[in-house]
């Protein structure tokens, strides 16, 4: 029997090694009288039944398992903007390249990677999550802050192809004083839900100390920063929030020459309504940066014609640097339609109507995102 099983394993590693066939194998070894013609038939049998089942564990090592999920999502944007000062300008890239590595280690233990292979290359997110029971999740690694509804949302659920002006500056997306981190950090968190009626819950929240200067960035002060996050939902669908962010960063104020550390301080409140052919949210949020003070508001409604199929949205966004400065404000008008040929992959189609004190623009934007 146990020659029989070497004769097997060295079959099958001859076959994916060499891609020989296994009949003219099992025929060089008869005539060699290395093997009998019924053995050989013996282990045709064995070969067949255990190289297919030698494969197949291969081919579906994590079919089905919850240690080890493999997904993703690409977006390929197209731009056209016009306005009185530049001339037309016309843009397509690929934007982003996600992929996630996510599972669950034990039932109550989880874990999540995720890596942007696009022209913003880096680590995302990587961090594991212990969860008791509902109440109570403890978070650490790298993942997304909780502040403002939109932040924790992934770009592969807003309504249009581009964020909201005040949460990219505010909650330190693309325009934030600490730059570009997508909204992420490292640091620990405590959230949790309360109170379940039926099947939503009254309350969730969501509070953590975070290193304060964003993803892929090792702390340079010696000041932990804190975020927080509480959710009311009164009705099933509709949720009224407020968030809270205080911290401090090393960076240059205007009218300074070196990085030195100023407050970054944030608070938000909004809410948001969800039904099977309606969605609307909106948020107004206030910083203080070194003692320039922000704010900025933002609207976006949702007609879901054909729900997970088209839909039809508009959205007003206001944002500005300084509100002492009414001259800085910036206002955008968008409206688009989103068709959907997959679970989240679809086709997006935006016009941006963006006005400033000194011009105006209008943008024409498409984007293509797959989803996996």
């Amino acid at each position: 029997m146990k020659r029989i099983l070497f004769l097997i394993f060295t079959l099958v590693w001859i076959n994916l090694s060499f891609a020989q066939s296994t009949d003219d194998i099992l025929k060089l070894l008869v005539e060699k009288e290395m093997i009998t013609q019924e053995d050989a038939n013996a282990l045709k049998k064995e070969e067949k039944k255990d190289s297919t089942t030698v494969l197949t564990k291969i081919k579906t090592a994590f079919a089905g398992s919850d240690v080890f999920k493999l997904s993703g999502y690409g977006q390929i944007v197209f731009n056209s903007t016009n306005n009185s000062v530049v001339t037309t300008n016309t843009d397509m890239r690929v934007n982003r390249i996600i992929l996630f590595a996510s599972g669950n280690l034990k039932p109550k233990l989880s874990y999540l990677i995720m890596y942007d292979f696009g022209p913003r290359s880096g680590l995302h997110e990587c961090y594991g999550e212990y969860t008791p029971i509902d109440a109570i999740s403890i978070r650490f690694g790298q993942y997304k802050v909780p502040f403002t509804l939109e932040n924790p949302m992934s770009p592969t659920r807003w309504e249009g192809i581009y964020g909201s002006l005040s949460v990219n500056a505010l909650a330190g997306i693309s325009t934030d004083v600490i730059g570009a981190k997508a909204g992420r950090d490292m640091g620990l968190q405590l959230s949790g839900k309360l109170f379940k009626k039926n099947d939503f819950y009254r309350i969730e929240y969501y509070a953590g100390l975070f290193n304060g200067t964003g993803f892929n960035t090792p702390d340079n002060n010696n000041h932990k920063d804190f975020a927080g996050t509480l959710i009311f939902q009164p009705l099933k669908g509709l949720k009224l929030a407020g968030t809270g962010y205080s911290g401090k960063a090393p960076y240059v104020k205007p009218g300074e020459s070196i990085p030195r550390n100023h407050v970054r301080n944030r608070w938000s409140a909004g809410g948001e309504f969800s039904s099977r052919n309606w969605y609307a949210r909106s948020e107004y949020l206030y910083g203080n940066d070194g003692g320039i003070d922000r704010n900025g508001y933002y609207f976006t409604g949702m007609w879901k014609i054909l729900p997970e199929r088209l839909d039809f949205f508009g959205k007003y966004d206001y944002y500005n640097p300084d509100k002492n400065e009414s001259s800085t404000a910036i206002r955008e008008y968008t409206g688009g339609i989103n068709y959907y040929f997959s679970f989240l992959s679809r086709v997006q189609l935006n016009y941006i109507h963006t006005d400033t004190k000194s011009q105006s623009y209008n943008t024409v934007a498409a984007q293509l995102q797959l989803f996996f």
